[in-house]
């Protein structure tokens, strides 16, 4: 993400954080989830300390979890997408 962070574009950063995990993720939500967290945690990490808690709090607002952790996939279903590897679109499986 090419935006820099600052208190003012912090709805900018979210919003263009949100709109890039869903870019290439079809209809999985596992991805999708995976990704913007990670992008969720990235603000986090630039946000000066002074700011980290209003930070943090719009975050959580948008659905940051800071004890994310990925999904694990089943047997038969893709670790990437969480979708059965038979119907999975990723592109991982023969």
């Amino acid at each position: 993400m090419s935006i820099m962070y600052s208190r003012t574009n912090l709805s900018a950063l979210i919003e263009g954080a949100e709109k890039e995990a869903a870019r290439g993720c079809g209809q999985s939500d596992v991805l999708y989830e995976a990704r913007v967290q990670g992008a969720y945690a990235s603000i986090l990490n630039r946000a000066p300390e002074a700011e980290r808690a209003e930070t943090e709090a719009a975050l959580r607002k948008r659905g940051f979890d800071p004890e994310f952790v990925p999904y694990e996939a089943g047997e038969g279903e893709c670790s990437l997408t969480g979708i059965e590897v038979d119907c999975c679109p990723c592109g991982q499986h023969p």
